[in-house]
């Protein structure tokens, strides 16, 4: 069986009985980066000199995909992103790929995520929304914007600490007049949420008082909708 093990997005204590249990019991780990996998069991406590780490990345060749086929047919394997759950945004969803295509079983735990968080703590009408992961770097991003702007519920995307403050300048250019939130860092110790007018956010960018460090979930609700 291969488990994906949601990691804290940043609070360490943000864990599970379960998942402190799998990766005690089990021997075989699969990561994003053995070195933060290492330094976190050591954090917990965790004895790991007699398991084994297999790192996992977006440019894992052919050959060494069927030698995690392999150990996945004569292990239970534990599969760990760097933070937050396996498979979204990491090389997990390769294992994901895997295990569907070759009638491998596989559970994912439930848990951590910077989405949800950001989405309840918005303030905004969230019974439906939606979500874009991330928004495109230059092809199609403008067009994506403007679709945005004109959704009838409220959206919500990840965007990198270098484009955020950018990236709703560009809003604001195409006449968005809606609220915004930002939840950046969360569950770390300079966690901030921040929900306002599209214009009192630029302006605390600029100001300094949304600190353009660390990880941004942003959302957005049109004002006019319709």
């Amino acid at each position: 069986m291969l488990y994906f093990i949601p990691t804290p997005i940043g609070n360490i204590e943000d864990i599970t009985l379960r998942w402190k249990r799998l990766l005690e019991e089990t021997d075989v780990l699969i990561c994003e980066d053995t070195r933060s996998t290492k330094k976190l069991l050591n954090h917990l406590g965790i004895e790991y000199k007699q398991k084994t780490f297999h790192p996992l990345t977006s440019f894992t060749k052919q050959h060494q995909l069927d030698h995690y086929l392999t150990l996945l047919a004569d292990n239970d394997v534990c599969m760990m992103s760097d933070a937050g759950t396996p498979g979204l945004s990491d090389p997990g969803k390769i294992l994901i790929k895997i295990c569907t295509e070759n009638n491998v079983s596989f559970t994912v735990l439930p848990w951590a995520n910077a989405l949800v968080p950001a989405v309840v703590w918005s303030g905004f009408d969230t019974s439906d929304f939606r979500f874009v992961w991330f928004l495109p770097k230059k092809k199609g991003k403008q067009t994506l914007i403007k679709e945005i702007i004109q959704s009838p519920i409220p959206v919500f995307f990840y965007e990198s600490v270098h484009r955020a403050e950018k990236t709703l300048k560009k809003f604001e250019e195409l006449w968005f007049t809606g609220k915004v939130s930002i939840a950046r860092e969360l569950s770390k110790l300079h966690e901030q949420l921040v929900t306002g007018d599209i214009e009192e956010i630029i302006v605390y960018f600029e100001s300094n008082k949304i600190v353009s460090k660390g990880e941004f979930v942003i959302g957005v609700m049109p004002q006019n909708p319709n």
